[in-house]
């Protein structure tokens, strides 16, 4: 059992040991949000042990969230924290990559909110981590490949694709990695950056909106291009 958010979670050999560093997202994501009442639409990417979601839903009474994992083991482990923290009417989690496509809610073809803390660490890095980390995590959820980027580079323009108008993309960073990703974000026409420092002083969150008219601050699109669409139309970002 590890406790994150005030709540324990049991853990597997497929899922990694949740960290107060990703409390960071938490936060941020409630900040944004403000009415905890509303029913908002949640997905989470690489979603392991559920703490992500499983925290969101323990402060958003009426919220619902989808989890997706790749690794079998960490589907199984969050669908257990699910029950064992009493959300399971408000959560599900299922196999699979979100390199196959990315699941639409129920009633709707785009969520409110995406989260995901995706594997960051470059692997050639990945031997010089703390043993606890290097020895017993999952490789799959710590190697981004060379420079730590593969998984925002995959993941970005999927959820880009099913995040409501005005609707929020908050990912997971490593140290250093903010303004590699915040490109990453205005590729693919996604706006409105801001970053959430952990309690070391770190860059630990990015949060980016999804505008209120894609195809006219789309990736391609001419105020994309001239940098001019990032603000209009879209939720203040805290």
């Amino acid at each position: 059992m590890r406790e994150f958010w005030s709540l324990e979670f049991l853990l597997d050999e497929e899922t990694l040991d949740p960290r107060p560093d990703s409390e960071t997202l938490v936060e941020a994501v409630l900040q944004w949000a403000g009415d905890r009442r509303r029913a908002w639409r949640i997905l989470d990417l690489g979603s392991g042990s559920g703490c992500l979601l499983l925290a969101l839903l323990s402060e958003l009474p009426k919220a619902r969230g989808l989890g997706l994992d790749l690794a079998p083991g960490a589907v199984a482990a969050a669908a257990r924290n699910a029950a064992h923290l009493g959300l399971s009417d408000r959560a599900a989690f299922v196999q699979g990559s979100w390199q196959d496509g990315l699941p639409a809610p129920e009633g709707s073809q785009t969520w409110d909110i995406v989260v995901s803390n995706p594997p960051y660490v470059a692997s050639a890095e990945i031997g010089s981590l703390a043993p606890e980390v290097a020895d017993y995590e999952p490789c799959l959820a710590l190697d981004g490949g060379a420079d730590g980027l593969d998984a925002y580079r995959s993941l970005i323009p999927r959820a880009a694709r099913v995040l409501q108008q005005q609707g929020l993309l908050a990912l997971e960073l490593g140290a250093g990695q903010a303004a590699a990703v915040e490109s990453l974000l205005e590729e693919a026409g996604l706006g409105a950056h801001r970053t959430a420092r952990d309690l070391s002083g770190t860059e630990r969150c990015l949060l980016a909106t999804q505008p209120r008219n894609p195809a006219t601050c789309g990736p391609d699109s001419p105020g994309n291009r001239k940098k001019k669409c990032w603000k209009a139309g879209q939720r203040p970002l805290p």
